[in-house]
């Protein structure tokens, strides 16, 4: 569980609010807690995509989101580390370079994550593609197929990401499991 205060807060009411905190901030490592106001407030609101193009913009990623208060939210932000580019991004970036909004920063983390392989490094995720081993648990039991292929396809996305991030296949054996169990019930599988 992440301390929420072991981070700063950076409190944005618009997009130009976090570009400019981005131009400034953008070569720190430290993560943050980016603080925005929820809709209802009629206090500037900032979309998710908003705040994606901006972040992705500099090199950096969105992550864990949190209530704050009644009025507003949180969500962890960090400069991309060494990880795989999935295509909603891959293509959010291709369509921040043709509006010319791409700074050197984002295009930094795009060439280091292609010279490392992490461009396109999982096309069967992006595809939604179901391996053998998760689709055979998810059949075993009764609706948990139905229900897993119900869900959005960000959160299968999420899934298939997790299960195909493990490292030893006892890791990956759990992490299946735990996924079948959980949709065979109706439920998802947390944020991780």
């Amino acid at each position: 569980m992440i301390k929420t205060d072991s981070f700063s807060q950076v409190e944005v009411r618009s997009a130009a609010d976090l570009r400019r905190w981005l131009e400034t901030h953008h070569a720190q490592s430290r993560s943050v807690w980016l603080v925005t106001f929820k809709k209802h407030t009629g206090v500037a609101y900032l979309s998710t995509s908003a705040v994606l193009d901006e972040l992705l913009s500099f090199g950096w990623v969105d992550g864990l989101a949190r209530k704050l208060d009644a009025d507003r939210t949180m969500q962890l932000i960090s400069p991309r580390q060494a990880n795989a580019w999935t295509k909603t991004y891959r293509d959010r970036a291709a369509r921040l370079e043709r509006e010319s909004r791409l700074q050197p920063p984002g295009r930094a983390a795009i060439a280091k994550s292609q010279a490392m392989g992490l461009w396109m490094a999982n096309p069967d995720v992006d595809a939604l593609w179901l391996p053998p081993d998760l689709e055979a648990a998810l059949q075993a039991r009764p609706a948990a197929y139905t229900c897993f292929i119900a869900f959005a396809p960000s959160h299968r996305r999420n899934v298939l990401r997790w299960i195909a991030a493990a490292k030893q296949p006892a890791t990956r054996a759990r992490r299946i499991e735990t996924a079948a169990a959980l949709a065979a019930e109706g439920k998802k599988v947390p944020q991780f």
